[in-house]
């Protein structure tokens, strides 16, 4: 596996869509809607199509589409499928959907409608399931779902592991890598807990970077995949951070890491979601 280090820098070329606009059911405690706002809103099929076309016209590389959950922990993303469809068919789009717990029915819908990749947030802690993201479900929802994705869904599943969900600390997340090794994804990306302001987490500590360092570490020797670091980083610890990952090759991908850092180390700037596999990058002329 290459240990080259990939910018990933998505911008306008591939823009985050709420298909919810604002609104959120679940209501998660780190993120209470918050991170929708950043989104561009769309709140029917044809709004989603005609800003896909645009996108496209401006040369675009893809979207990523996601939004608030249901209350069962997914996207109602079912009225947009075919406009979906659509989308791929005329624009040719990479499509990156963020749909959550889903069953086998959708997750073959998905592949249908000719849906690229989903991101999918894996949670391996009972309680955090519960007691922050609201949910009446277990770790076992979680791995079932991920195994009808990596099954029966779109052709790429990437498994996202959020550092800190549990009100700061580290626990879990080992157990998480752990599990992953029996799959093979083709990436992992992580992410890191942002103490937002109007969120519950606004006073949560950040894990030291030191613990989240010896998470890269312990997933880099555990699995043979591309690891990421995801675009949610708190700004207190970003930048020393990303350099550590970097100096040390702790990561394949990195998200919109600071200008200095990809000037100093000569790093290859894309303008995709990172957690668009390498195959689709090379066909479009990306890498």
């Amino acid at each position: 596996m290459s240990r080259e280090i990939l910018v990933f820098m998505p911008s306008k070329k591939f823009p985050s869509i709420s298909i919810t606009g604002n609104k959120c059911w679940l209501m998660c405690n780190y993120c209470m809607g918050r991170f929708l706002k950043g989104m561009d809103h769309v709140y029917t099929p044809k709004q989603l199509y005609d800003l896909a076309r645009y996108y496209a016209k401006k040369g675009a590389h893809g979207l990523l589409i996601s939004g608030g959950f249901t209350r069962e922990g997914y996207l109602p993303i079912q009225p947009y499928l075919d406009t979906i469809r659509e989308i791929k068919k005329n624009f040719g789009l990479i499509i990156n959907v963020h749909p959550g717990l889903i069953d086998k029915e959708l997750a073959v819908k998905l592949r249908n409608a000719g849906v690229d990749i989903v991101d999918y947030e894996l949670v391996l802690d009972n309680r955090i399931i519960r007691d922050i993201k609201h949910l009446n479900k277990t770790i076992e929802d979680y791995i079932r779902t991920y195994e009808t994705l990596a099954r029966e869904g779109p052709p790429y599943i990437a498994p996202h592991i959020m550092i800190g969900a549990k009100y700061g600390g580290i626990d879990w997340e080992y157990t998480a890598i752990d599990l992953l090794r029996d799959y093979n994804p083709y990436l992992v990306v992580f992410l890191l807990i942002i103490p937002a302001r109007g969120t519950l987490f606004v006073n949560v500590s950040i894990p030291k970077i030191n613990q989240v360092i010896d998470v890269l570490k312990y997933a880099r020797r555990k699995l043979n995949t591309e690891l990421s670091m995801g675009c949610m980083r708190p700004s207190p610890v970003k930048n020393s951070l990303d350099e550590i990952l970097i100096e040390n090759k702790l990561v394949n991908r990195i998200v919109n890491p600071h200008p200095l850092l990809i000037k100093k180390y000569g790093l290859k700037i894309i303008e995709t979601c990172c957690s668009v596999p390498r195959k689709i990058l090379v066909e479009k002329g990306l890498l």
